[in-house]
């Protein structure tokens, strides 16, 4: 297993140095806390907690893989990736913890070692596909510069605290007026839990599996959800202290689930699942509310509602909260010969399946 590797480039000063495999685990536990903790603009997914977690339960096929931008042996921006080797010998690159991870960027917000990322990026394997850029960041401008228009941009949201549902439409007040008439008529039938312990976390983990996959059978779940195939499970024992279930509960029986990450002011909801047979109750709305009261009253500013579709009525139950909208960009770059379609096509077959 490959270790590290130097560039033979560089940009002004700096030079660029791979780490992969046990190196790249390495490089997450003690080098990437002081990039993210100077970087103000990472999230929960540049947490080293959550990109270890992911990176140590890859399939065999799969290592973890920075690429780092360095100033005198020191790197000043790193970006955490996974390459894929199928059967064939083709290798492929995608982000590290995609497509769990929403907001995908660099640690290290500097403009010429982004650059220099952005350069290497095309080399490192027969096909990249840098997926889930926040619009704002770096590596976004840079993909945008050199590679076009991106392959997808996808719809994002984000709900300032306390919510304010005096700021929304007459006819969005009247249907939360009605679900919550509808809650309180229940009493104290209805109850709200919110994990605080790492045993708590994985209980209750299971019992959003179970109503997801209730939700979602027998049908395929809809684009944007969750993909349960991934090792949630084991990512959440490492990264416990970053995360929380919420659950509402019917007559004691879980009704509908909410796992969230949490990162400075910040909460990230991650995966939702509801009882399909609640359907008046509405317990979807009622566990983002009971949510968005308790998180506003420890502090936090944001809820991240994240990658939207149009299935399911995804923008307008979020719009319902007062979300504010941005876009996420999935690029591939532009490799070898082969004709921009077929690459294309490529990489959505990539972005369908995401890391196994």
């Amino acid at each position: 297993m490959r270790t590290q590797h130097c560039a033979g480039r560089a940009a002004g000063r700096l030079r660029c140095r791979e780490y992969s495999g046990n190196a790249a685990l390495d490089f997450l536990a003690r080098v990437w806390p002081g990039l993210a903790e100077r970087d103000a603009a990472a999230t929960v997914y540049q947490d080293p907690g959550w990109l270890l977690g992911w990176a140590r339960h890859l399939p065999a096929s799969c290592d973890p893989l920075i690429v780092a931008a360095m100033a005198d042996q020191q790197p000043v921006a790193a970006l955490a990736l996974v390459r894929e080797t199928d059967s064939t010998g083709r290798t492929r690159i995608t982000p590290l913890s995609w497509p769990a991870c929403e907001q995908v960027r660099p640690v290290g917000e500097n403009e010429e070692a982004v650059s220099l990322l952005a350069q290497r990026l095309p080399s490192l394997a027969d096909d990249v596909l840098v997926a889930d850029l926040a619009a704002d960041c770096l590596l976004a401008q840079q993909a945008y510069s050199r590679w076009g228009h991106p392959h997808t941009q996808t719809h994002y949201a984000t709900v300032p605290l306390p919510v304010d549902l005096a700021g929304l439409s007459r006819s969005t007040r009247r249907d939360h007026t009605r679900r919550r008439r509808a809650v309180e008529a229940l009493g104290d039938r209805v109850g709200y839990h919110r994990t605080r312990t790492a045993p708590e976390l994985i209980a209750a983990y299971e019992v959003l599996e179970m109503l997801f996959r209730r939700r979602n059978a027998p049908r395929a779940p809809a684009a944007g959800t969750a993909d349960l195939a991934l090792p949630w499970r084991q990512v959440l024992e490492h990264c416990a202290p970053l995360a929380f279930i919420a659950t509402l509960t019917l007559d004691a029986r879980p009704v509908a689930a909410q796992l969230c990450l949490r990162h400075k002011d910040r909460v990230y909801s991650v995966i939702t699942a509801m009882d399909p047979t609640q359907r008046d109750l509405a317990p979807g709305h009622a566990l983002l509310l009971r949510l968005c009261q308790d998180v506003t009253g420890e502090g936090y500013t944001t809820l991240d509602l994240g990658r939207t579709t149009g299935e399911d009525g995804q923008r307008s139950y979020k719009a319902a909260y007062g979300a504010v909208w941005t876009t996420t960009h999935t690029y591939t770059t532009p490799l070898s010969g082969r004709p921009l379609a077929q690459q294309l096509a490529e990489a959505a077959d990539l972005q369908a399946v995401g890391p196994r």
